[in-house]
């Protein structure tokens, strides 16, 4: 910026633009200027940018100044800076939007370096959400970053600057499709290549300010735009738990699945995003002071309504399941609603315990084990929300693999090695057998022996019914070290 460009920007200052009283200068854009400014008529402060004068003269420029205020006046979400008013007073593009006096997370970073995870979690679950509402909108941002996160002073965080903006509605081309737009160190590989976008790039985005936030940062550095331009589309995604091992694995996790060179392996769109950040969440936060009885007993009188009492002369056995930070993430992110069975112990687990809880559904009945999360305690009753329930073998369990020993029977060979992936990926779902050996891409005889296979691993759970076709309920097994050495597996070798 020339002395003569700087003075220009300062002789704003006390001006009138668009109804608005410039009091002083907040910051430069890449094709403007904002300053915070009175807005007259209701007196109260605001943002105003103003398109640098150099650009005036470029539609092009004008075009993007003009479609930034457009997009962000379609929104309505407190995590979103909300624009009030946009026009042109003579040579003077201006938008008027809402003044956020907290800084930005890009501000946070340099202050103070990485962030807390929690903190981290805390924003990209803000952000998201302002995603999730542009989503809905059909606009793709397309220029997320820790500098366009802004925060008040009490920690809310809007997404602001949509100067990028792109709308997903067929028909509606952007004014600059044929352009490599956007913030090199953020955007996704598909936007570095100039391919076709949808929410899966802003979650991209995303997640390599998520990365930045937690690791201090950028995952992709090089001496050249181009250079990290290359290393967006081309180069391995780090590790953030690699870079700094005291970093949840379960952030670690879902930070580089956002970041995924594919969108197919990102989480689909903000709303799923959000479920597995509040998942997280739950599990970073620390823990809270223990209520008092009078607390606990009220929350659970509140609740207690949804939950059905399961008769004690039913039950056979309630017994802890450890479980880790990835299981019991999926398991939170399962549940739709707080309602379950009610059963009286004299010493209840507590909340978010993983248990499994054996008991006959009348009198003399059927033994069914249900695994469930504890949703809520007091001193001698606990609810229990259940996340799978099946009929137990009268047969008695087979022989059991388990850790190392079953990673290799279950990947002996390559149909072995199909069906783990469709496990993987579809745990919890009930499927037939013509349908699972449809995916496999073979006849349903020859998936028989891969299918007994995954049985003694607890994978699969076989439900047979005369006349029909079988179905196979898809698990993820409850043996930790099996869990490890599938996910290190998926890791390596991927799920195509």
């Amino acid at each position: 910026m020339s002395v003569a460009d700087d003075k220009l920007r300062e002789e704003l200052i006390g001006k009138i633009v668009g109804g608005c009283k410039l009091l002083r200068r907040l910051g430069n854009g890449a094709v403007g200027v904002v300053y915070l400014a009175e807005q007259i008529q209701l007196k109260r402060q605001v943002a105003i940018k103003i398109l640098d004068p150099r650009f005036v003269a470029d539609s092009a420029s004008v075009n993007r100044f003009e479609s930034e205020a457009k997009a962000a006046a379609q929104l309505s979400h407190q995590n979103i800076v909300r624009v009030f008013d946009f026009g042109r007073e003579g040579d003077v593009h201006y938008i008027v939007s809402e003044y956020v006096d907290g800084g930005t997370v890009q501000d946070r970073i340099v202050r103070g370096g990485a962030l807390r995870p929690e903190e981290a979690v805390e924003y990209a679950i803000q952000a998201a959400n302002g995603l999730a509402a542009a989503y809905k909108a059909n606009i793709v941002h397309r220029d997320i970053k820790p500098d366009n996160l802004m925060l008040t002073r009490d920690g809310v965080l809007k997404v602001a600057d949509f100067g990028l903006a792109q709308s997903m509605l067929p028909g509606q081309a952007s004014i600059d499709q044929d352009m490599i737009l956007g913030t090199p160190f953020y955007m996704s590989p598909e936007q570095a290549r100039g391919a076709p976008m949808d929410s899966r790039s802003d979650i991209y985005s995303l997640g390599v300010s998520l990365y930045c936030m937690v690791i201090g940062e950028v995952p992709f550095n090089a001496d050249s735009v181009i250079g990290v331009i290359l290393m967006q589309i081309s180069a391995d995604r780090p590790d953030p738990c690699a870079v700094k091992p005291e970093l949840p694995s379960i952030l670690g996790s879902l930070i580089m699945r956002m970041m995924d060179k594919s969108p197919e392996n990102r989480p689909r769109d903000p709303d799923e995003l959000l479920r597995e950040l509040g998942a997280i969440l739950e599990i970073l936060k620390p823990a809270a002071p223990p209520p008092s009885l009078a607390e606990v007993t009220a929350v659970a009188e509140d609740k207690r309504q949804n939950f059905k009492p399961l008769p004690p002369e039913r039950i056979i056995r309630v017994i802890r399941v450890e479980a880790s930070a990835d299981v019991l993430t999926r398991m939170i992110t399962s549940i739709q609603d707080d309602s379950g069975v009610s059963i009286a112990k004299e010493s209840p687990f507590p909340m978010n315990t993983v248990v499994e809880v054996r008991f006959r559904e009348s009198e003399k009945g059927e033994e069914l084990s249900g695994l469930g999360l504890v949703r809520w305690a007091t001193d001698k009753v606990m609810g229990v929300t259940f996340v799978k329930v099946h009929a137990v073998n009268k047969g008695g369990e087979s022989l059991r693999l388990s850790g190392p020993m079953a990673i290799g029977a279950l990947t002996a060979t390559p149909v072995h090695q199909r069906l783990l992936r469709l496990v993987y990926a579809n745990s919890g779902q009930v499927m037939p057998l013509g349908r699972i050996a449809g995916s496999l891409g073979i006849g349903a005889r020859m998936v028989d022996a891969p299918l007994k296979t995954f049985e003694r691993a607890s994978m699969v759970k076989r439900h047979s019914k005369a006349g029909e076709e079988d179905r196979f309920e898809l698990l993820w097994p409850k043996d930790e070290a099996l869990q490890r050495e599938i996910v290190v597996w998926i890791e390596r070798n991927g799920l195509q």
